[in-house]
């Protein structure tokens, strides 16, 4: 075993565990969150998560020839063992060890945030990476979804359903229900002196055997793959929105004390009254009766399920109808990808220009104006009266650090005046620092930082930057006009390629929320940059490795931007354990508008005008 491989081997076994104890340690005081667990389940989960880790280990060495290393693969892709039934049973088992360390530990910060870091980079590594590279290597990857075949589905595929979806349900249920979020009651009056039927208990708990029998229930394994999809997406949804728009259900007394009332009683008191709008319940009765063949059995299921919500005092009225509203989408989301998609590809092939003598404007600059008005009124709203100048120095910075960082790295006779993410972020980061308010600065331009990107992506679209790579027609988007960077400078005109610019506004979307929620809730303002920056990170990776720019280099077999990703985790990760004050209300002026406006215009100017016939540095944008 030669020197690299050890010292490979060295970084993830000993260094990295090291640091996330480190970094546990030091946001002790950071992360103020209720405890979960005992250690005795802690040790289950260590104990659980060891022996699945050095399975996939020793399944590596023994059927894949080679060391679970990134760097130098096993030579064979492995199948057996764990890997029949886990497609990643080293992280899965990784993470189960770092959840249990923070229950042993009695860690609050080990427990809801660098566990969930951990998830995020191993999902990023997955993503972005190592599946990329077996499909490369061997032509497949491991699977995670049944065949889309009507042969029965095998007991392996059934159990994996359990592990994949069931399993990671009950966690995200499980961190939902302990955030200290206070619930908004979508409840109707007369709903306060509606009667509870007990009895009605056994069809609202119901769900719960329904749902793991789910997996042998399916006729096929078209049925079991498309119930896998509906789940997923259903978790992407649903949780978020009680995460940034927590509800609570009601709990009407209980007067009778029979068997039926206790088994009610004990539902209660078991889960706190959160986490009701949409119901899951009726979700899940949804997603399951779709597997029956008589679509009347489906629906008299899902309609007692429904009906018992409410007489149980489980949940509200507008709890069942949200659910039922959204359980169309969620049963066939392709359609609503594909909608997506459709969208992506009609204003990848937009473009419009117009020239006023040696001018031309380019309809893209509208949607950089777009973001930087939406990026600076954030901004202002955040950082209060008063400050107004520094905020515009900031964002002014941050224009000319994107246009500085892009001309060295992609600067060219084709590109005269292109624009990066990252040059954008150190011009950002650099002038916050010397103000006095830094900390409120740098935490307003994260808040506001994840909508800009989103918006600005659109404009990406329309002009061919940041664009993917060759990928299959069901998910691509093509583009065709002469003027896409796609047409000219990748040469990929006319095929399918991955749509990275609407998986960058969706990861940018969920990462938005995620801060203000923090923001609204009174998150250090530190925390608030370091997920920021950690939530990004893991974004880019992810997109990064999908991205088919010819001009960005590769280092190491990462792109470029990759490792800018994951440094920029790092940092993410080391400027939640600095100190600084809680944020502050959010407040927008009329002045904040038009300042905003103002700048909004200069950024469409920079990135939608130009002088196409000019050979002059920073004339062209194409």
């Amino acid at each position: 075993m030669n020197l690299k491989k050890i010292l490979y081997g060295g970084l993830f076994v000993l260094v990295l565990p090291a640091l996330l104890i480190l970094w546990s340690v030091a946001l002790q005081d950071k992360v103020v969150m209720p405890l979960y667990g005992t250690p005795a389940l802690g040790w289950a989960f260590a104990a659980c998560g060891l022996a699945t880790a050095f399975a996939g280990m020793s399944e590596l060495w023994r059927f894949g020839g080679g060391l679970p290393m990134n760097a130098f693969p096993p030579p064979k892709l492995v199948t057996r063992g764990s890997y029949r039934y886990l497609p990643h049973p080293i992280y899965i088992g990784f993470v189960a060890l770092c959840l249990g360390a923070s229950m042993v530990a009695k860690s609050a910060s080990g427990l809801w945030l660098v566990t969930p870091c951990v998830v995020l980079g191993c999902v990023a590594l997955v993503l972005g990476y190592e599946r990329i590279d077996l499909v490369r290597r061997f032509g497949r990857t491991l699977p995670f979804l049944p065949a889309d075949e009507d042969s029965p589905p095998s007991t392996v595929e059934r159990i994996r359903f359990l592990l994949l979806v069931v399993v990671p349900w009950l966690a995200l249920y499980e961190l939902t229900i302990q955030l200290p979020l206070h619930g908004l009651s979508f409840g109707f009056h007369f709903e306060e002196r509606l009667p509870i039927y007990p009895w009605t208990s056994l069809f609202y708990e119901s769900v719960y055997l329904a749902v793991a029998a789910a997996p042998w229930l399916a006729p096929t394994r078209k049925d079991l793959r498309q119930l896998t999809i509906s789940a997923w997406v259903a978790m992407a949804v649903v949780f978020p929105i009680y995460w940034f728009l927590p509800s609570s259900a009601p709990r009407r007394l209980l007067l009778d004390n029979d068997w039926l009332t206790q088994i009610l009683r004990f539902e209660r008191t078991a889960y706190p009254p959160v986490a009701a709008f949409p119901s899951f319940h009726v979700i899940w009765a949804v997603l399951v009766a779709r597997l029956f063949r008589r679509r009347w059995i489906g629906l008299s299921y899902v309609t007692t399920v429904a009906v018992s919500c409410v007489t149980t005092g489980m949940h509200y009225v507008a709890d069942v109808v949200a659910a039922l509203l959204v359980a169309p989408v969620l049963l066939e989301p392709q359609r609503a990808w594909e909608t997506l998609r459709r969208v992506a590809e009609w204003l990848a092939n937009s473009w419009k220009e117009w020239r006023i003598g040696p001018l031309r404007l380019i309809n893209h600059g509208l949607y950089a104006g777009v973001a930087a008005l939406v990026q600076s009124a954030i901004v202002l709203a955040a950082v209060g009266p008063g400050k107004e100048w520094k905020v515009m120095v900031t964002v002014v910075a941050g224009l000319v650090g994107a246009g500085a960082w892009a001309q060295w790295v992609e600067g060219s006779s084709i590109l005269r005046r292109p624009f990066g993410f990252y040059g954008g972020l150190l011009g950002v980061g650099v002038s916050c620092l010397f103000f006095q308010e830094r900390w409120v600065l740098l935490a307003a331009h994260c808040l506001g930082a994840p909508w800009m990107q989103a918006i600005g992506r659109m404009r990406c679209l329309v002009n061919g930057c940041c664009h993917g790579r060759p990928a299959s027609a069901s998910v691509g988007i093509r583009i065709s006009h002469p003027r896409s960077r796609v047409a000219f400078m990748a040469d990929l005109a006319g095929f399918p390629i991955h749509a990275t610019q609407l998986y960058s506004i969706l990861g940018n979307t969920m990462l938005g929320l995620l801060l203000m929620r923090l923001w609204i809730s009174g998150c250090p303002l530190a925390l608030i940059c370091g997920i920021y920056a950690i939530g990004n990170g893991v974004s880019r990776f992810i997109e990064e490795g999908y991205r088919g720019e010819p001009q960005t280099p590769v280092v190491l077999g990462l792109r470029l931007y990759q490792w800018l990703a994951v440094s920029t985790i790092i940092i993410g990760a080391t400027i939640t354990t600095l100190h600084s004050p809680p944020p502050t209300a959010l407040r927008l002026y009329p002045i904040d508008l038009v300042l905003a406006a103002t700048f909004a215009c200069l950024a469409a100017v920079a990135l939608g005008v130009d002088f196409p016939d000019s050979d002059r540095p920073l004339a062209r944008l194409t």
